[in-house]
């Protein structure tokens, strides 16, 4: 139960929190007015005369990066705030909801349950969880490519701020969710807004000249693990309170300063005449960016063939990568009797691990040799599985998850830096990335259920070695499409000769 005391605290808290907020928007304001009188704006040299970003202006070839990974941060914290309020939020709406909603999705988790034999304690609130994570991840590969594309006609900062004026309008729902409907349209508004990590993605790639593409690929990798231990670190102590109103408020302030910092600092990385050469965006093709086969074959983009194998190797790759991220909690609970806290700690130091390994040896990347770390990630992931799946002892847990986290820290910013390296038209890298990002959200909506379905059913041994076993698919497709397209280069570069 919560003490008046407790909430006096957290609004006093929270009252802070807005000052801290208020003050630091202003200096931004005061900044941005202080720069722009004494220097041109960014954008207005941004670009040569070809339309290219200016390679030889450190600063103004920086900037827009730098920005976007600062706002991404500050997102990525607000967006993770409320993973370790799901089973408190859950069990509120199971006394409180009164529209028979809940009971609905219960009944649900449970038949779900036991058609891949969890126990009967998992399927009403982890299981349900992992519904409404489902769902999100399933919104994300609808928005990616339609946002991505809306960004190579209109420009990546429009777009960037559609996505965050959707993500606050989804914290402010849930800050009023005084039902589970409201709740789940909270999550559904979030979930198509979440394409600004593609957008983010595509405004890194247009600012970053070919031999600093890795490390901008890794900077995101690195706001993606520290976002994810920030912000459920920062949601386990609301956790503790059970006040859902103060989390809400911090998440859409949270998003509203990465709103202000976009709107004052980013400057359009899409030149005009790209956007120009663009064919509009035609709502009746609307199809084209969402149905499987077309987004597979990278249909909507000239390059498709180039970025097919990539994308396909993408999705396979998260799509048993997931499944292990999703069932680690069952493995750790029931191996180890970890508590939820004891999970929270093990995610933390995975996430600081990632963020070092992608510090120290992502964004040190040369571009010849992102397909050799993608491999290599792809194999690291092999031994890990194993050993999760046979580990008896925390030593070998231990090892098990450091091998998670080199094939974590290195595979996902290559991948994604591979397929931008395919993409040589501007006005095609939204729709490209969009669609690269949707293949990895469909494989997260999917990849969880098999995995659960697989583990309660043979067991964690059988599961995780069947995942180490299934990760030579994403390598073979990989090979095959890396060493296709040098051959592919050798050969062009011989008939020139």
């Amino acid at each position: 139960m919560r003490t008046d005391s407790s909430s006096a605290v957290e609004s006093r808290y929270l009252v802070h929190f807005l000052i801290y907020l208020f003050n630091f928007v202003l200096r931004l304001f005061v900044l941005r007015r202080r720069n722009s009188r004494l220097t041109p704006h960014v954008s207005a040299t941004y670009f040569t005369k070809m339309g290219e970003p200016k390679k030889d202006s450190k600063s103004s070839m920086k900037r827009p990066m730098v920005v976007t990974v600062i706002s991404l941060l500050i997102d990525l914290i607000g967006f993770t705030i409320i993973l370790p309020l799901f089973p408190s939020i859950l069990q509120y709406y199971k006394e409180h909801d009164e529209s028979g909603t809940y009971a609905q999705f219960a009944q649900l988790s449970q038949k779900l349950g036991t058609l891949i034999g969890a126990p009967a304690n998992q399927s009403e609130t982890v299981l349900m969880g992992g519904i409404l994570g489902s769902l999100f991840s399933l919104l994300q590969f609808v928005s990616a490519p339609i946002l991505g594309a809306f960004s190579d006609i209109y420009g990546r900062k429009k777009a960037l701020l559609i996505c965050l004026v959707g993500i606050m309008a989804s914290h402010l729902l849930w800050l009023v969710a005084a039902s589970f409907p409201i709740f789940i349209l909270s999550r559904i508004v979030g979930g198509l807004s979440r394409a600004n990590v593609s957008i983010s993605t595509t405004i890194v790639s247009d600012d970053c000249p070919a031999e600093m593409r890795p490390k901008g690929m890794a900077l995101i990798g690195i706001a993606f693990s520290v976002g994810f231990v920030v912000g459920p670190s920062i949601g386990a102590y609301f956790a503790r309170s059970g006040n859902y109103s103060i989390p809400a408020i911090a998440c859409f302030c949270l998003t509203a300063l990465s709103f202000i910092i976009v709107s004052l600092y980013l400057d359009e990385t899409l030149h005009p005449k790209y956007a120009k050469e663009s064919k509009g965006f035609d709502l009746s093709k609307v199809s084209s960016y969402i149905w499987p086969p077309y987004l597979f074959s990278f249909k909507s983009v000239s390059v498709g063939e180039q970025l097919r194998p990539i994308g396909y190797a993408y999705f396979l790759y998260i799509f048993i990568y997931s499944g292990l991220e999703f069932t680690l909690t069952f493995l750790t609970q029931s191996k180890f009797q970890f508590t939820s806290m004891e999970q929270g700690k093990m995610f933390t130091i995975l996430g600081i691990t990632m963020a070092i390994l992608q510090g120290s040896v992502t964004r040190r990347l040369k571009t010849d040799m992102e397909a050799s770390a993608a491999m290599m990630g792809v194999i690291f992931m092999m031994p890990a599985f194993f050993v999760l799946g046979f580990c008896n002892d925390l030593t070998t847990l231990a090892f098990g998850l450091f091998c998670y986290s080199i094939g974590s820290a290195i595979c996902g910013p290559t991948l994604t830096s591979i397929a931008t390296s395919r993409v040589p038209k501007m006005n095609e890298r939204g729709t490209a990335l969009g669609i690269f990002r949707s293949l990895g959200a469909l494989a997260r909506g999917v990849g969880p259920i098999v995995a659960s379905s697989l583990f309660w059913c043979f067991g964690p041994t059988v599961a995780y070695s069947i995942g180490a076993v299934a990760m030579l698919v994403p390598l073979f497709v990989l090979h095959k499409a890396v060493n296709g397209r040098s051959d592919a280069a050798t050969s062009s570069k011989t008939k020139i000769q």
